[in-house]
C-alpha cells in the first residue's frame, strides 16, 4: 500500500481524533438525554474521518476505492444516528425501540450492500478520475442508486432531526431555548459541507468536508449536551426542590437577616417570602438555636395557633471553607407530637387499666386460693403446691409433716353460742397457726374446722413436738361469750413424706385415720400415724406421748 500523506489527509486525521475524543467524553456522560446518541455519532464520524484520511492517503486506485466503501460504515449510519440523537434530545421513546432502529438501518445496510458490490454493477460509482485540484484527491462520479439510497435517504434522515431540533424551541421551557439554538446551528454545518461536495461547490474538487462538518458539529453538540445543559438544568432543578420542599428553609447571615427562604418556611411564619427576605430573623425561639448546630425543637405561638417545630440548623460551606451564613431547616412537627401525646395518653390509660385487670386477676387469684374468714390457703391452694413439695422433698431427700387440725366440740360452740363466736374461734385459731409456723410451711383451712398443715423438712419427732406445742398453746386460750368465758381444744393427726406416703390422697388418708384415734381416744391431743419408739421414749407418758390423750376441759 502505498501512502502520502498531505495538509487535507492531516485535517482529516485530527478530524477523526477529535471526533473519537468527543464520543468518550459522551459516553462517559451517557445518562444525560441525547449523551448516548451522541458517543454513538461520534462513532460513526471517526470510521467516515479516518477511513476518509486513509483514501485520500492513499496513491493507488484500488486503495482509494476500499477505503471509500469503509467511509461507507460512517457514511450511510451517521444520518441515521444523527436522528436518533435528536429523537433522544426530545425524549421520544418510541423512536428509540429497538425494532425502529433495526427498520431505519435496513436502507443504509442494503446500500452498504451495494458498494461493497459496486464493481458488478455501478449502482454507486459509475467511474473515478483523478482531480484536478491535485493533492491525492479522487472525483467519484455517482450512480443513479447513490443519489437515491444514499444521499436521499440520508437527507431524509438530517432532516428529520433537524425538525425534531427544531421542535425543541416550541416544546421546550425558554430555559432551554438556548440549547436548542445551538444544536441547529450545530445541525446546519454538516449540511452546508454536504450540499458543497454534491454540487462540485468546493475549491478542492473530489475532498468531500461532510465528516470534518460532523465532527466540528459534534463538539458543538457535547458542548451544549454536556456543558451547557448542565449549566441551565441544576441551577433550575435546585431552584424547583428548594420552592417545592415540604421542610421550611431559611438562609440568614451572621446578623440574623434572612437572606432567602422557601415557601413552606414563608407558610409557617404567616408571611409572603418576598417580604420575609431582607428583614432580620425577629421569632425569639429561632434566633436561640440559629448559631447551634444540631437538631432542636421549638414553639411558635400565634393568635389561636400553636406550631412545634424541629429546627436543624447548618453552618454554610462551601469546598470546607464556612462562609458566615447559616441555614435553618424546619419541620413542622405539630401534628406527630399531637399523635405522641395522645399515643401516650393512650399508653398511660391503658397502663392503668391493665394494672386495674392484674389488680383484680391478682385478688381474685387471692379469692381463689384463700379462704375468705380466715384468710388462710384453702384446699385448691394445697392441691396445686403439695405436689410440688413433696417432689422437691424427694430431690432433697427430706422428710415433710402432714398434719391434718379438727376443732374439738365445735358444733355445740356454734349451738350455743353461735356461729359468730364460732368463726372467732376459727380466727383464733388461723392466727395462732399463722403465727408460730415458718414462711416455707403451708397452713390452710380445709372447710368448717377442718386446718392442715404441711411442715416441709420435718420428721415424724420434730412435726409432731410442733403441732403439740400449737396443741397446748391453742387449749389455753380464752374466749369471751355474753357473760361467759370458755376455752377449746383441737385434735391433730399425723402423717409423714416418705414414710407414710408419697402422694396428697395418700397422707390426707392417713392422717385422717390418725385423727380418728386421737378423737376417739377423747380429744385433744395429737397423734402419729405410725408410732414410733424413738417419740414414745422421748415424750413424757402422761402429758405429751402421741399415745395419751390428754383430757380436754373444754370438752364435753
Amino acid at each position: 500500500m502505498s501512502l502520502v500523506f498531505t495538509s487535507i489527509s492531516a485535517i482529516s486525521g485530527l478530524a477523526a481524533l477529535s471526533a473519537a475524543t468527543i464520543g468518550i467524553l459522551a459516553w462517559e456522560r451517557r445518562k444525560v438525554s441525547g449523551a448516548r446518541y451522541l458517543a454513538w455519532l461520534m462513532l460513526a464520524v471517526t470510521v467516515w474521518a479516518g477511513a476518509a484520511t486513509m483514501e485520500l492517503s492513499s496513491t493507488l486506485l484500488r486503495d482509494k476505492i476500499f477505503w471509500s466503501k469503509v467511509e461507507y460504515l460512517g457514511t450511510l449510519s451517521v444520518p441515521v444516528l444523527f436522528f436518533l440523537l435528536a429523537a433522544d434530545y426530545n425524549q421520544l421513546e418510541r423512536a428509540l425501540r429497538p425494532r425502529t432502529i433495526v427498520q431505519l438501518l435496513l436502507i443504509p445496510l442494503f446500500s452498504l450492500a451495494l458498494a461493497l458490490s459496486n464493481e458488478k454493477h455501478g449502482l454507486i460509482w459509475r467511474s473515478f478520475q483523478p482531480s484536478p485540484s491535485g493533492h491525492n484527491l479522487l472525483i467519484f462520479n455517482h450512480g443513479p442508486l447513490f443519489w437515491l439510497l444514499v444521499a436521499g435517504y440520508s437527507y431524509l434522515m438530517m432532516l428529520l432531526g433537524s425538525l425534531l431540533l427544531l421542535r425543541t424551541l416550541h416544546f421546550y421551557s425558554p430555559h432551554y431555548r438556548g440549547q436548542s439554538l445551538i444544536l441547529m446551528l450545530g445541525a446546519i454545518v454538516p449540511w452546508i459541507g454536504n450540499l458543497l461536495y454534491l454540487t462540485g461547490n468546493i475549491s478542492w474538487q473530489g475532498l468531500d468536508p461532510t465528516p470534518l462538518c460532523f465532527a466540528a458539529t459534534g463538539a458543538i453538540f457535547a458542548f451544549d449536551l454536556l456543558y451547557l445543559r448542565m449549566l441551565y438544568v441544576v441551577p433550575i432543578a435546585r431552584g424547583n426542590a428548594f420552592n417545592a420542599m415540604g421542610d421550611g428553609i431559611v438562609v440568614i447571615d451572621n446578623e440574623k437577616t434572612i437572606l432567602d427562604i422557601n415557601p413552606a418556611a414563608a407558610n409557617l411564619f404567616g408571611k409572603p417570602a418576598g417580604v420575609l427576605c431582607g428583614q432580620q430573623l425577629q421569632i425569639a425561639a429561632l434566633v436561640a438555636v440559629a448559631d447551634q448546630d444540631g437538631s432542636h425543637q421549638v414553639e411558635l405561638n400565634g393568635p389561636g395557633s400553636r406550631s412545634i417545630l424541629e429546627v436543624r440548623a447548618f453552618p454554610i460551606r462551601e469546598s470546607g471553607v464556612t462562609l458566615g451564613g447559616r441555614m435553618l431547616v424546619l419541620r413542622d412537627i405539630s401534628r406527630q407530637r399531637l399523635a405522641e401525646e395522645a399515643l401516650h395518653q393512650a399508653y398511660l390509660q391503658l397502663k392503668t387499666r391493665i394494672d386495674e385487670i392484674e389488680t383484680l386477676q391478682d385478688t381474685l387469684r387471692e379469692q381463689a386460693l384463700h379462704d375468705p374468714l380466715t384468710g388462710l390457703y384453702n384446699r385448691r391452694y394445697l392441691e396445686e403446691t403439695l405436689g410440688r413439695e413433696i417432689s422437691r422433698a424427694g430431690r432433697e431427700q427430706r422428710s415433710l409433716t402432714f398434719a391434718l387440725i379438727d376443732l374439738d366440740n365445735f358444733k355445740s360452740i356454734n349451738d350455743r353460742f353461735g356461729h359468730i363466736i364460732g368463726d372467732t374461734v376459727l380466727c383464733a385459731l388461723a392466727d395462732l397457726l399463722r403465727a408460730h409456723c415458718r414462711q416455707a410451711d403451708i397452713v390452710c383451712r380445709l372447710g368448717g374446722e377442718e386446718f392442715i398443715v404441711v411442715l416441709p423438712s420435718a420428721d415424724q419427732r420434730n412435726g409432731w413436738m410442733r403441732m403439740e406445742l400449737l396443741r397446748q398453746r391453742f387449749s389455753e386460750l380464752q374466749f369471751q361469750a355474753e357473760e361467759q368465758r370458755f376455752q377449746t381444744s383441737f385434735s391433730c393427726g399425723i402423717a409423714c413424706f416418705p414414710q407414710d406416703g408419697n402422694n396428697f390422697a395418700h397422707l390426707y388418708q392417713l392422717a385422717d385415720m390418725a385423727l380418728y384415734q386421737a378423737k376417739a381416744k377423747g380429744k385433744n391431743q395429737v397423734l402419729l400415724h405410725a408410732p414410733t419408739p424413738a417419740v414414745a421414749e422421748d415424750s413424757s407418758p402422761a402429758e405429751n406421748s402421741p399415745h395419751t390423750p390428754t383430757q380436754n376441759a373444754g370438752s364435753e
